[in-house]
C-alpha cells in the first residue's frame, strides 16, 4: 500500500525559480487550479502577468481530491438554500457553467486528461434524508436540470437522484499540460516572504528578490493572513481520508451520499489497471481524534492499493470567497473556501478574478464577492466556526501524546518534536506551526506534521508542503 495519492504516479517537470527583480502587471500567487485558471483566463490581454508556486504546480491539495467535476455536491445546494432559493439557483448555474467550462477547454486544446462524462448520482441510505432528497429533486428540476430517480447497483440506498452530463479527470495530467503552454510565466520553488504597498504599487518579496506589480492574487489554498480578511472566523477546515483500490471493471459513474459518515466514489482508469477512488469520512479538523484510526477505519471498508488525506477549507455560508479583499479596490483579490468543490470553483475563480482585472461584467461577482451581505448560514455557523477554530488550538497544545514515536522536549530554548524512524533516526521539528502557533499533530501514515487548526502540513523535516504557514518547522 502506498500512502499518497493515486494522481502523483504523473511526474511534474520542475521549473524556473525567481532569481531576480520583476515588474509586471499581475501577480498570481499559487499554482493549483484557481492559479492556472486565472492565468489561463488572462493569457489573450495585454497585461503582463506571472504565476509563482512555492514548491511545485498542481502537487498540494489540487492533487489530492477524487477530481470530480460536477453540479451534484452533496448537500451544499441543500444548505445554501437555508439563506435563499435565489442564490441556490445561481449558485447551481455557476457551476453548470464552470463545468462546461472546464470542460471546453479541455476538449479546445485537446488536453489529455482522462476526461470522462459519466452519470452522477446524489443518494441516501437514511430514512430522515429521503425528505431532503425528494427536496433537492424538485429543486432541480424546477432549475431545469435534467434529473431522474434512479437505483445504484454500487452502494446501499433508499433514494437516488441522477443526472448524466457530468465528468471525471486526472487532475495533475490537466494541470502539467496548462503548465506546458504556459511555461515561460509560470515560476516554482519560489516563496512569498512579503508583501508591501507603499505606493500605488504591490512589492512582493520573493526568493530574496522584488516583484512589482498592479495586481496581486491570492490563489493559495488557504491565505496566510490574519488580517484583514479573518479567515478563522469565517471558515474551518474539514479533513477527508481517500484510497485507490484496483478492481476488475469501471463503471461510468460517480456517487456521493448525503448522510454521515459521508461516502464518496469513482472510477479510473490508468491505461493498464482499474480503480475504484473512494472518500470515506469527513471530519472538521478540531474533532480529529486520531489520523492512523481514521485511515485504519477508510481501510477496513476495502484494502487500499493508495490512502491519503485531503483538507478542505468550508466556509460558513456553503459559497466560496471569490473577488475583492477590500471593497471597491479590484488589485487585491482572492479565491478560496471551495467547500470540497474544488475544480468546478477554481475554474469559475479563473474567470471571475480576470474580469475583475480586466473591468468586465461576470453574472457572479456578488454571489462569491467575499464582503457580500451577511446571511442566516453566516449567523448560525459563525459562533461554530469561532468555537471550531479555538477548539483546535486548544487540542493543539496537547500534541500526540498517546503516540510513542513522537518526544517533545525543549532544545536550545525551543519547543520542538522529535520522530525516530524505522532506522534509528531523528527527525526534529519545531512544534509550532508558525500560522498562528498552534500545536502540530504527527500524520504517521503519510509522515507529515500537520496542523489541526487551519490545514498547514510539513515533511517529516519540516517543509510547508501546505499552508496557511508561509515558513518551513525545520529545527536548526
Amino acid at each position: 500500500m502506498k500512502n499518497r495519492s493515486i494522481w502523483l504516479n504523473e511526474q511534474s517537470k520542475n521549473f524556473q525559480k525567481i532569481n531576480q527583480d520583476i515588474e509586471v502587471d499581475v501577480l498570481i500567487i499559487g499554482g493549483g487550479i484557481t492559479g492556472l485558471s486565472t492565468l489561463l483566463e488572462l493569457q489573450n490581454s495585454n497585461l503582463k502577468t506571472i504565476l509563482v508556486e512555492r514548491n511545485t504546480c498542481g502537487c498540494g491539495v489540487t492533487s489530492r481530491s477524487t477530481a470530480k467535476i460536477t453540479y451534484l455536491q452533496e448537500k451544499i445546494l441543500m444548505n445554501i438554500r437555508k439563506s435563499s432559493v435565489d442564490e441556490a439557483s445561481k449558485y447551481l448555474e455557476s457551476q453548470i457553467y464552470a463545468m462546461n467550462r472546464l470542460k471546453d477547454i479541455i476538449l479546445n486544446n485537446n488536453i489529455h486528461c482522462d476526461l470522462k462524462q459519466v452519470s452522477s448520482y446524489l443518494f441516501t441510505n437514511q430514512e430522515e434524508n429521503i425528505t431532503k432528497l425528494n427536496e433537492e429533486y424538485d429543486f432541480l428540476i424546477l432549475n431545469h436540470v435534467k434529473v431522474e430517480k434512479a437505483k445504484l447497483d454500487i452502494v446501499d440506498h433508499l433514494l437516488a437522484l441522477k443526472v448524466d452530463d457530468t465528468y471525471t479527470f486526472h487532475p495533475l495530467k490537466y494541470i502539467n499540460y496548462l503548465k506546458s503552454m504556459m511555461s515561460n510565466v509560470i515560476y516554482e520553488n519560489s516563496k512569498v516572504e512579503k508583501i508591501d504597498k507603499p505606493d500605488e504599487y504591490y512589492y512582493t518579496t520573493i526568493n530574496g528578490h522584488i516583484i512589482k506589480s498592479k495586481y496581486v492574487v491570492l490563489a493559495t489554498h488557504y491565505p496566510y493572513f490574519l488580517i484583514p480578511f479573518l479567515m478563522p472566523f469565517k471558515t474551518h477546515v474539514e479533513t477527508s481520508y481517500i484510497g485507490a483500490k484496483e478492481v476488475k471493471k469501471v463503471q461510468d459513474i460517480s456517487a456521493i451520499n448525503i448522510d454521515k459518515p459521508c461516502i464518496s466514489m469513482r472510477y479510473y482508469q490508468d491505461g493498464k489497471k482499474n480503480y475504484l477512488i473512494y472518500l470515506f469520512q469527513s471530519f472538521a479538523s478540531c474533532n480529529i481524534k486520531s489520523i492512523k484510526d481514521n485511515f485504519d477505519e477508510l481501510n477496513k471498508e476495502y484494502h487500499f492499493d493508495y490512502i491519503w488525506s485531503n483538507k478542505d477549507i468550508i466556509t460558513n455560508d456553503y459559497i466560496p470567497y471569490i473577488g475583492r479583499i477590500y471593497k471597491g479596490d479590484d488589485t487585491l483579490l482572492i479565491a478560496c473556501g471551495y467547500n470540497t468543490w474544488g475544480f468546478t470553483n477554481g475554474c469559475l475563480a479563473g474567470k471571475i478574478l480576470a474580469d475583475l482585472i480586466l473591468k468586465k461584467d461576470n453574472p457572479y461577482i456578488s454571489l462569491f464577492a467575499p464582503h457580500r451581505r451577511i446571511n442566516f448560514n453566516q449567523i448560525i455557523r459563525l459562533p461554530l466556526d469561532l468555537g471550531c477554530s479555538i477548539k483546535a488550538i486548544i487540542k493543539s497544545t496537547k500534541g500526540n501524546v498517546n503516540n510513542s514515536k513522537v518526544i517533545y522536549k525543549k532544545m536550545n530554548g525551543k519547543s520542538v518534536a522529535i520522530y525516530r524512524d524505522s532506522k534509528g533516526k531523528e527527525h526534529i521539528v519545531l512544534n509550532k506551526c508558525p500560522h498562528m502557533k498552534c500545536g502540530l499533530v504527527f500524520n504517521e501514515v503519510e509522515m507529515t506534521w500537520d496542523c489541526l487548526c487551519h490545514g498547514s502540513r510539513f515533511t517529516l523535516d519540516g517543509k510547508c508542503i501546505e499552508g496557511p504557514s508561509n515558513y518551513d518547522i525545520g529545527f536548526k
